[in-house]
């Protein structure tokens, strides 16, 4: 299982890489759906990765969904749209946007799709591993968060004229991507052995990957001398060690009013899911890592999203993906 969203009427869907759709109704009752997903690639972290309705979901039934399509050596990442149905799945798959750059790896793809509005759409795209330099290189769309339209074009008033898709660069497996009541995008990445970051998204500005990083490399070695560099952004919140964030959802409803305008981060490496008071991040002050949101939880887990009722919902990674489910104490 790769991601987890809520419909506008409360229904649940869920992405598994191989391009099955399951799709959970208000009784909790389950249906699986192939979904036929030209050139789909499910080696390493490809396959399906993500889904979310368009803005004019509720009269058009249109979704979008960011899969990666190649093979072994020519792989990319992919947004195409479909129509959704709670009897047939995803029909009518129709292309809206590729990445620029094929490579050889089948990692780090990011993949997150975000609405900011007005049919206009982010997308995060991984560097590929292999390809870490790229992050920097504008034209590349790896390490990136790339925008686009609905009909595939690029952002009005795109920051790099010459590479006018690109959003920000220099990421590394940009994961979490999501927007504040207030209109900040936030976004959380995989560090390489330390230096998980939440970054502030700013149209046009330069996020620091591999020029800047908290984290070593694997094997220990430096990356980089700088941990701050001129006209690159710091992140908002620094996990060193590493916590592997998987994906973030904002909370704002009633179901719990602790919880309220904070994100909610869920983790691979650590099992964990944790709390972010988004006050906190706006003050910029460096937060080190969150607190728990339950210490009951201790399992790899995928994505996060929040239900029309404001419970908190957890997909568990791997192949026997489970959603948890998280309410009040009524």
């Amino acid at each position: 299982a790769k991601s987890i969203e809520v419909l506008p009427d409360g229904s649940i869907l869920i992405t598994q890489r191989d391009g099955q759709l399951v799709v959970i109704n208000e009784s909790n009752a389950q249906s699986i759906f192939k979904v036929n997903l030209p050139g789909l690639y499910t080696k390493g972290q490809g396959g399906w990765l993500d889904v979310i309705p368009t803005d004019d979901f509720d009269s058009s039934s249109t979704l979008l969904l960011s899969y990666t399509k190649g093979s072994d050596s020519q792989n990319k990442l992919v947004v195409v749209s479909g129509q959704f149905s709670p009897t047939s799945g995803v029909t009518n798959i129709q292309p809206v946007f590729a990445v620029n750059t094929y490579k050889d790896t089948p990692v780090h793809y990011g993949a997150k799709l975000l609405s900011v509005g007005n049919e206009e759409y982010l997308l995060t795209s991984g560097d590929g591993f292999d390809y870490r330099e790229q992050a920097q290189v504008v034209r590349s769309h790896l390490g990136k968060v790339l925008g686009f339209t609905i009909n595939g074009e690029p952002l009005a008033n795109a920051p790099f004229p010459e590479s006018p898709y690109v959003y920000t660069l220099g990421h590394r497996n940009p994961q979490g991507l999501v927007i504040t009541r207030s209109g900040d995008i936030l976004l959380n990445e995989h560090g390489p052995d330390g230096g998980d970051e939440i970054n502030k998204i700013t149209r046009g500005n330069n996020y620091g990957w591999p020029v800047v990083t908290l984290g070593v490399d694997y094997s220990g070695a430096q990356i980089s001398p700088f941990n701050e560099y001129e006209g690159m952004e710091n992140p908002v919140l620094d996990w060193t060690p590493s916590i592997a964030p998987s994906s973030m959802a904002i909370y704002n409803d009633d179901g719990f009013a602790a919880l309220k305008n904070t994100a909610i981060v869920t983790a691979l490496k650590t099992k964990r899911v944790y709390v972010v008071p988004l006050n906190d991040l706006k003050s910029g002050r460096m937060l080190k890592g969150a607190q728990l949101l339950l210490d009951k939880i201790i399992t790899r887990l995928r994505d996060v999203a929040i239900d029309t009722n404001g419970d908190i919902l957890l997909l568990t990674d791997g192949e026997e993906g489970k959603v948890i489910r998280i309410s009040p104490i009524k």
